[in-house]
């Protein structure tokens, strides 16, 4: 039985049969051959081009899909099917010399891999300027410390601490035998491990925050909604009503709403029926409430995807580019727009803390212009950039922010967060010893329940 989602990678894969020979994309560092039914990418950076993965073309159209074609053929841009993305390729035409000069590399070189991961970043990452981070000072410390026989050990630590300044929850160093993420502490960690301390209480920052969320979810669920709610989704969505005139969304994460890892396309489909529920359900009441303060993220499509359901009208939401050369690609603009279907209409009041990050803030970024939106909460944690995957000759793999993204006014939330309208702090002590909710609490005292 065809799907929808099968029927845009037929119509895709039929497209990118009219584009046979060499490709590189503007931004991102993919070369693309295509050669008969079958697809090739590479990754390139100035000296280095690695084949990264192939298949056929139906494959090549499960992930980019909408080809639209330049008429004299020498262009094309594609929809990436795990976000927003639209992306640009030119023709070529021959595959790069790198392509063929990597046989001629030892994959294990530590000084071959180091320059390989100095250059993609050289060459991708967007927010040196911002992070106010010179890397090519870097290179020039660092480089000497990389010897031909220096140990994974070195290489590893020489990487981790060239990423240290950067500060980017986006970046990941990722090894067969260990891992490094450059993210920023939150305050909220900071905050716990000093009551922690306090109390000589040797539990892990991670198990107590936790126990923490899991006991702020029950009270949730046992004092604010009395019982009575609804988990839909695989999960990732709660809700219920809080009084007779305001609903409670809880959105737990921008991935995984249809069981699968992976399928971002199974995830918008579930998003939509789950959505379509919840509004059959809350759509009439003057007041939701849409809780994200836990909510670290997943697919921009989703994330959009549930805005769209919450839109009064189609707005701009917001513009996104990539690093490019020495400088960006032209600026991509994203609406949000409603379904035909049902829609809410009414006051929406989003939570926000310190751990809604990635897709979760482009959903807040989505509503900014709702004109019956109150943010409330503490200012997200500002890793905003969709994170490009690059891989090192020696098989490790990581992540880095390769965009700029731009709120509909021109604003730029990166590093610092969107800020809330209502300034409260998210699991604060007071709150706890309560047993209380305060941000809901200030909901309901505004809403008059």
């Amino acid at each position: 039985m065809k799907t929808e989602n099968s029927d845009k990678a037929a119509r895709a894969a039929e497209s990118f049969s009219q584009l046979q020979g060499v490709w590189r994309s503007q931004g991102y560092g993919k070369v693309l051959l295509i050669d008969g039914d079958r697809y090739v990418f590479f990754e390139e950076t100035a000296i280095s081009c690695r084949k990264l993965y192939s298949g056929t073309l139906p494959e090549l159209g499960l992930y980019y899909e909408d080809v639209q074609i330049s008429p004299g053929r020498q262009a094309f841009s594609a929809h990436r099917a795990t976000g927003v993305t639209r992306v640009g390729f030119r023709r070529l035409k021959e595959l790069p010399p790198a392509v063929f000069d990597e046989r001629s590399k030892a994959s294990r070189d530590p000084e071959y891999n180091f320059d390989v991961f100095w250059h993609t970043f050289a060459e991708h990452y967007a927010l040196f300027e911002l992070k106010g981070v010179a890397w090519e000072q870097s290179y020039r410390t660092f480089r000497p410390r990389i010897a031909a026989d220096c140990p994974r050990e070195t290489l590893f630590a020489n990487m981790a601490a060239m990423l240290r300044p950067l500060r980017d929850g986006h970046i990941r160093l990722h090894t067969p035998w260990g891992h490094y993420g450059a993210g920023a502490r939150p305050a909220l960690y900071k905050r716990l491990e000093s009551e922690l301390e306090g109390a000589q209480d040797d539990r892990g920052i991670a198990n107590y925050l936790g126990e923490l969320r899991e006991r702020l979810h029950e009270i949730i669920q046992d004092d604010y909604l009395r019982g009575g709610i609804r988990h839909g989704a695989n999960h990732t969505v709660d809700w219920g009503r809080l009084s007779s005139t305001t609903g409670y969304l809880n959105i737990r994460a921008m991935a995984g709403q249809s069981g699968k890892i992976g399928h971002p396309a199974d995830d918008l489909t579930a998003t939509a029926a789950v959505m379509t529920t919840i509004l059959t359900e809350l759509g009439d009441l003057p007041n939701l409430v849409v809780d994200i303060r836990g909510n670290g993220g997943g697919y921009d499509g989703v994330a959009l995807h549930f805005a769209s359901h919450l839109m009064d009208r189609k707005r701009f939401a917001f513009s996104k580019s990539a690093r490019h050369g020495n400088g960006f690609t032209g600026q991509q603009k994203i609406h949000v727009t409603p379904p035909a279907t049902e829609t809410y209409r009414g006051n929406l009041y989003v939570l926000t803390s310190e751990l809604t990050a990635s897709a979760a803030e482009i959903f807040v970024l989505a509503l900014l212009q709702h004109p019956r939106l109150t943010l409330i909460g503490e200012p997200t944690q500002g890793i905003l950039s969709d994170t490009l995957e690059r891989h090192l000759p020696n098989g490790w793999h990581f992540t880095l922010s390769n965009e700029i993204y731009r709120a509909y006014d021109g604003q730029l939330y990166e590093d610092v967060g969107i800020p809330p309208h209502i300034r409260l702090q998210f699991l604060g002590r007071k709150g706890r010893e309560q047993e209380r909710d305060p941000m809901l609490d200030r909901v309901l005292k505004l809403v008059g329940a």
